[in-house]
Parts: C-alpha cells; sequence; structure tokens
C-alpha cells in the first residue's frame, strides 16, 4: 500500500509561507513586547534620571516598536497567505498512480485489449497488457482516508491498487455475459487488512473503503489515473 506522508513537502506548496510567517511573527511579538517594556520603564518615574533621559532614547525605541509592528504584520500576512494556500493544494491535489490505454474494442463480442502503465513519483514504471470483456474498463483500489486536517499538515491519501477489469453498463449483460479480471498488486498486505478492520479506531483515519474509476471502452483513447481526497478519478490524456 502506498502512503505519502510528504515529511519533505513540508517546506513546499504553501508551507515554507506558514513557515517564514511563523518566525517572523515570533520575531515581531519579541520586538514589540520588548519596546514596550523598555518605554514603559522609561516613562514609569521610578527614578529620577528617567524623566531625563534624552528624546533621541525614547525615539529610537518607538521607532524600533514600529519596525516590530511592521514584522508582526508581515508574517501574520504571510501565515494567513500559506494557510490559505496549503488548503487549497491540500483539497484539489491529484497525484497520477497510473495510464490506462484501450489499444483494441470489438464492440459486437464485447471485448477489449487495455494497457496499465504504472507511475511512481512521476515516473513510469511498467507497462502491463490485459484482455477483458464489456463496455467499458474499470480501475480498483483500496482507499485510506486522512482526516481532512491532516491533509493540511502535508498527509495525502493512501492507496493501493486493486484490479483492472472490464464492466457492462447494463445489468442484465454483467448477469450473463463473460468476465474476466486480473490483479495490479497481487502481494498479500497485511497493514491494508488490519486497516480495513481497525479504521473505526484510528486517530486521523476518516475512512478505509474499496473505490473503481471507469470509462466506455474507444480504441485509441487514453486516460490518467488519480489519486485525489477522495478517491480514484480518470482525465482523458492530451494527445
Amino acid at each position: 500500500m502506498t502512503i505519502d506522508f510528504n515529511v519533505l513537502k513540508l517546506f513546499q506548496q504553501g508551507n515554507g509561507f506558514i513557515l517564514f510567517g511563523g518566525l517572523l511573527l515570533i520575531a515581531g511579538l519579541v520586538i514589540c513586547a520588548r519596546q514596550l517594556a523598555n518605554l514603559v520603564k522609561d516613562f514609569s518615574g521610578r527614578q529620577a534620571t528617567s524623566a531625563l533621559r534624552p528624546q533621541l532614547a525614547v525615539g529610537r525605541r518607538s521607532a524600533f516598536l514600529l519596525l516590530g509592528l511592521i514584522v508582526l504584520l508581515t508574517g501574520t500576512s504571510l501565515l494567513l497567505a500559506g494557510a490559505a494556500l496549503r488548503s487549497y493544494i491540500s483539497f484539489t491535489r491529484a497525484d497520477q498512480i497510473g495510464i490506462v490505454e484501450c489499444l483494441e474494442w470489438n464492440p459486437v463480442d464485447k471485448f477489449m485489449v487495455i494497457s496499465f502503465t504504472r507511475i511512481q513519483e512521476g515516473r513510469e514504471v511498467n507497462t502491463q497488457t490485459y484482455s477483458v470483456f464489456g463496455d467499458q474498463w474499470e480501475v480498483s483500489a483500496h482507499i485510506l482516508k486522512w482526516n481532512s486536517r491532516l491533509n493540511l499538515f502535508g498527509l495525502h491519501t493512501g492507496y493501493r491498487l486493486a484490479q483492472i477489469k472490464g464492466s457492462y453498463r447494463e445489468a442484465d449483460q454483467a448477469g450473463s455475459r463473460q468476465h474476466r479480471a486480473y490483479a495490479l498488486d497481487a502481494s498479500r498486505d497485511w497493514l491494508w487488512s488490519w486497516l480495513s478492520r481497525w479504521d473505526r479506531r484510528l486517530p486521523g483515519v476518516e475512512a478505509v473503503y474499496g473505490n473503481a474509476v471507469s470509462r466506455p471502452a474507444r480504441a485509441g483513447e487514453a486516460f490518467d489515473i488519480f489519486v485525489t481526497t477522495s478517491g480514484l478519478s480518470a482525465r482523458r490524456r492530451q494527445p
């Protein structure tokens, strides 16, 4: 099963703004607190010399206080901008995991030849060809959906590819005509079995479920398969 924790990506795609903005926010607070304390001390009148201090010292502290306010506001703005960008990226993110292409299609026999190219970290790993029956091809996977709050910290949807097969649009044909399916990941995964059983008790896990995407069979058409925050999606591949 593939679970992307994106630890290295915590400094990308909006998180850099959050980190830098947070540092500026803390620095601004420290500067402002220190200068305010010094100004209060200057005007407190606890010491006779305090009232005689040059106006230059007060002006310098006021300038540093203004600088602290500017740093504070800048850090707050970057922090809010980073949080907004992180939210947008987290909930619209789609990672490509494969390419499906219909190589042959016989509408009379409801027979098609399709290929599936596995994609990992943006690279094509291997391509397999399958002969299946139906009006459309279908790719299924097991999905682990995190709580939406965890998506903001870089956790993306976990998945494990399951099957590729043909399917029929009409229920009567699905019950009477030939079927053929292939496992995209034939290995046994104890972790997935455990997650499927105990998902309700796992902190941060919203759901573990099966999900599939399908498209009508048309020779020469290819689709990119993505995993999103809600499951699989298919986008027509541009020539």
